[in-house]
């Protein structure tokens, strides 16, 4: 029996997958630039393969300032104790209050 009586074939099966498609950044000669292509994974890689043999680099990601360990944490000149981090990435502040009330002014 015929699942299909007019004999026509879906137009469904003899579609072609879309092809996936890539955006590369990367940097040549210390110009930043943008490729796009569509393809498969194994033309990606064919093409990072010859970005790499042109002597483009991949972007650089930013790196996180490192922050300073537990043992580097300052001490007061004037109160002896350890100081506090403040706001600012790698600067320290002391908590504590002068004997007239005020707090202390210290930073490092």
């Amino acid at each position: 029996m015929n699942p299909n009586p007019n004999n026509v074939t879906p137009i469904e099966s003899k579609q072609l997958a879309p092809a996936a498609r890539f955006t590369i950044t990367a940097s040549v000669d210390g110009f930043p630039v943008s490729i796009e292509v569509e393809g498969k994974a194994s033309d990606l890689r064919a093409l990072v393969d010859r970005l790499k043999a042109i002597g483009a680099e991949p972007p650089s990601a930013a790196r996180p300032e490192p922050t300073k360990p537990a043992g580097d944490v300052p001490t007061c000149p004037t109160h002896g104790s350890k100081m506090k981090p403040s706001q600012k990435p790698g600067t320290f502040f002391c908590p504590k209050r002068n004997d007239d009330g005020s707090y202390c002014r210290h930073k490092a």
